[in-house]
């Protein structure tokens, strides 16, 4: 499917800008190499909208979900997290070898 093939190269485009997002400060000796998880690069870009999501998920589910469940997802670090889902995606929208048949 292309779109599955889109979100692929769109999920490795992320994975690959955070790991040079985090990698420039090492590499320019000012600190050591981290990577960052989802919820400090969500944090730093749009704190409002991650507050918003933590309220959202509460109230509709429970706590215990979004300190369990959803911030086990976001504390894994960012180019890990979205280069699993591309492989992931990458697998599934992987085009498919057509099987011929011959039937006699």
């Amino acid at each position: 499917m292309p779109v599955l093939r889109f979100l692929t190269s769109l999920f490795a485009l992320v994975a690959v800008v955070a790991l040079v997002a985090d990698a420039t400060p090492a590499l320019n000796g000012a600190a050591p190499f981290k990577l960052t998880s989802v919820a400090g690069d969500w944090q730093l870009l749009a704190p409002g909208t991650l507050e918003a999501a933590r309220t959202a998920v509460t109230n509709a589910t429970g706590p215990w979900v979004w300190n369990s469940v959803v911030m086990s997802v976001l504390d894994l670090p960012t180019p890990v997290l979205f280069g699993l889902l591309a492989l992931i995606f990458g697998i599934l929208g992987r085009r498919r070898e057509e099987m011929k048949l011959h039937i006699n």
